[in-house]
């Protein structure tokens, strides 16, 4: 029987039926969304959570939520250390630029400090309110910084890695998450393949062996990768473990 193991957990969970392929529309997964795991197989698979507007098909692949121009280097106006116990949980207010953010979109993210005070740390958020455009968002911290932050700090905020993930578009916006295993609906949590032996619809002829990247050429699909790309500004995510047919969906190995 197949097996479905949480990394660092004690026992694996046994698969019946459909349970692998099974999807959920339940809330509480919100938490486990990014979380990796591993099949008996040696695959590794993640759950995650596709947007409003994405269906997950098998084969394709697929990139977390564009990352939003606006809400990258912007300024720290306030923040909250942690305190008593975690009573006071850490705090960090930014101004946005000009694009709204709903409420917990960022929730299970990260917070990067890319100047100033603190640059170099990675924060993860757990939670924040809805913020208007150019206006003031107060981002509560699951643990707070190592370097306080203060008014020269500046950062950038990143979704969380598998929520509101998007069919990879011929021009990335956001990272790589992996290939879809099976159909999961729009805004319904399913696993997708993040490492191992799994179908990829090619775009154009691949070669056994050659590495691979998104298409720049087809949403979704893979491409052998230009050598020259490789070194300069390719998304390599695996490579061909057959020779890949242009239009179908062959065996490649992934690695994202």
């Amino acid at each position: 029987m197949s097996r479905i193991t949480q990394k660092g957990a004690t026992g694996p969970l046994a698969i019946t039926a459909n349970g692998l392929f099974q999807t959920s529309t339940d809330s509480a997964l919100t938490t486990l969304v990014g979380s990796r795991w591993d099949l008996a197989d040696g695959r590794e698979v993640m759950l995650v959570l596709p947007s409003s507007a994405t269906t997950i098909a098998a084969g394709k692949v697929y990139q977390d939520a564009a990352v939003v121009a606006n809400h990258q280097n912007v300024a720290v106006t306030a923040y909250q250390a942690y305190s008593a116990n975690g009573n006071v949980p850490a705090k960090v207010t930014v101004t946005l630029g000009a694009t709204a953010a709903t409420a917990n979109q960022y929730a299970g993210g990260f917070a990067v400090v890319n100047a100033g005070t603190g640059i170099g740390q990675t924060l993860r958020i757990a939670s924040h309110p809805a913020a208007n455009s150019s206006g003031s968002l107060a981002i509560t911290l699951e643990d707070g910084a190592n370097v306080a932050l203060d008014t020269t700090s500046k950062i950038c905020l990143i979704s969380a890695h598998g929520y509101n993930v998007i069919i990879a578009p011929t021009t990335l916006t956001g990272a790589v998450a992996g290939v879809g295993l099976y159909a999961v609906a729009a805004s319904t949590y399913g696993f997708i393949v993040t490492k191992g032996i799994t179908s990829a619809l090619a775009n154009g002829a691949i070669a056994i062996n050659s590495p691979i990247s998104p298409s720049v050429s087809v949403a979704g699909a893979v491409s052998q990768t230009p050598y020259s790309t490789n070194l300069v500004t390719g998304a390599v995510i695996g490579y061909a473990s057959q020779a890949g047919v242009d239009t179908e969906s062959r065996s490649v190995f992934v690695n994202v």
